[in-house]
């Protein structure tokens, strides 16, 4: 009798020594979205147990100057279990990223956003001026995601379909679309630089993956992660009274 051979839950545990020994989490695009990030101010989250802060860990061995932030501590148990384990000292931030923004006005060179930092929730035109406050002029983001269609896809008898909606007109449908986000890094100072799309990701579980049964070739005809760029270009508005310092 065959039976389908289960990954074992050894195979995606993370290596410490790899950190330990100078590795890097990213991507060829995004090493070439970073460029050189040696010597910069980098801000790096959120910090989840999806993502363990392994980019910050990277940026670390990049050369940079990494304060890595989670909303709470709990959500950063893992990542600092492994640095700890790695040998690696990070500077930690913790709270709502607005909060942040408004303690650390200015301080950054260099915003790297995480993996499923972007909720369905999140409040773009907030996100967006946080993100501002807290870059130094010339500073940048870089931001690797979900990409917002990939949630309209499903299956239905094997076939791919449209099973809810991109623009937000009913429950259930996306809360925000590219153009949305976009827009409001636009509105608060931000110039897009670079925009990629992917039909999926090296490193996290897209929404198309946890299609069940969706053949290889139907992958790779929906966008499922995003990278993007963009530097300050103007400061706009402060999230909280204080203007960032140059």
């Amino acid at each position: 009798m065959s039976r389908t051979l289960e990954p074992s839950p050894a195979w995606f545990e993370i290596d410490p020594a790899f950190y330990a020994h100078g590795g890097s989490c990213f991507s060829e695009d995004e090493a070439a979205a970073l460029g050189e990030p040696a010597g910069l101010r980098a801000l790096v989250g959120p910090v989840t147990p999806e993502n363990q802060a392994e980019e910050a860990l990277s940026l670390v061995n990049l050369g940079a100057n990494v304060t890595a932030w989670s909303p709470s501590e709990t959500a950063a148990e893992r990542g600092r279990s492994l640095a700890d384990a790695a040998g690696r000292t990070l500077a930690w931030q913790f709270g709502a990223l607005e909060e942040l923004a408004a303690r650390m006005p200015g301080s950054f060179d260099l915003v790297y956003h995480c993996w499923g930092g972007l909720a369905p929730d999140t409040d773009l035109d907030r996100y967006a001026a946080s993100i501002a406050a807290l870059l130094a002029p010339g500073g940048r983001l870089v931001l690797y995601d979900r990409h917002p269609f990939a949630n309209v896809v499903g299956l239905h008898k094997g076939l791919l379909v449209v099973a809810r909606g991109y623009f937000p007109f009913r429950p259930g449908d996306n809360p925000w679309t590219l153009g949305d986000l976009l827009t409001a890094l636009a509105d608060a100072g931000l110039a897009l630089e670079l925009l990629d799309e992917f039909p999926g990701s090296e490193r996290y579980r897209t929404a198309t993956d946890s299609l069940p049964g969706l053949q290889w070739e139907l992958r790779f005809r929906v966008p499922s992660a995003m990278l993007l760029t963009a530097v300050l270009a103007f400061y706009h508005e402060p999230v909280a009274g204080h203007p960032p310092t140059g």
